[in-house]
């Protein structure tokens, strides 16, 4: 339905940054195409209905950020320090990407359940989980250490960075990342282990 004009991704940035800040329920697809700077008809060029643009904001910064974890996830690191690039990078997508991933964060649930199913949503999960396997075999990592729910203790404490990140406050996108990777892998490992 795209028309291809070269304004897509002019729509989506609009998109996003409208719903970041309105919410999903309270944007209308007027305020999208008066930013846009076209009649409201003229956005059915581009999408059929509001629900496929969120849709296709959510789709965009998830799918770039699912493919920089799996880059981020084959480097050719030990487990450990693999776990600690994967959460740096991570946190670093998010805050690059800030826009993007509040809408995503924030108004997933506002998608149809049609638009939800078409999302893997628990690949970022397996990735995570997947490295904290992967490390349970270095002697410095805690050996009872549950992949799935370590995995979402991560995302979750790294997907909430968008909430208080502002990008004149005291640390940079690097420090932020660094201290997140430091103080989560730091507390899968043994005492021995830490620091």
């Amino acid at each position: 339905m795209r028309a291809d004009d070269g304004r897509w991704q002019e729509l989506l940035d609009i998109a996003a940054r409208i719903f970041a800040r309105k919410g999903y329920r309270s944007t209308t697809l007027q305020d999208i195409a008066d930013e846009f700077g076209v009649l409201k008809g003229s956005l059915y060029h581009y999408i059929r209905s509001k629900d496929e643009l969120l849709f296709e904001v959510v789709r965009t910064v998830y799918g770039g950020g699912l493919a920089h974890l799996r880059e981020l996830a084959g480097a050719d690191l030990d487990p450990v320090e693999r776990l600690r690039a994967v959460i740096r990078g991570h946190v670093r997508y998010l805050i690059d990407n800030l826009v993007g991933t509040t809408v995503l964060l924030h108004e997933f649930d506002q998608l149809s359940a049609e638009h939800r199913a078409r999302l893997p949503v628990r690949d970022y999960q397996e990735v995570v989980a997947g490295l904290v396997v992967d490390a349970r075999a270095d002697p410095r990592v805690k050996p009872d250490l549950d992949p799935q729910l370590t995995a979402l203790a991560v995302l979750g404490a790294a997907n909430w960075v968008h909430r208080w990140y502002r990008p004149d406050g005291r640390r940079s996108p690097e420090e932020i990342g660094a201290a997140y990777a430091d103080l989560l892998v730091d507390g899968m490992l043994t005492g021995a282990g830490a620091g």
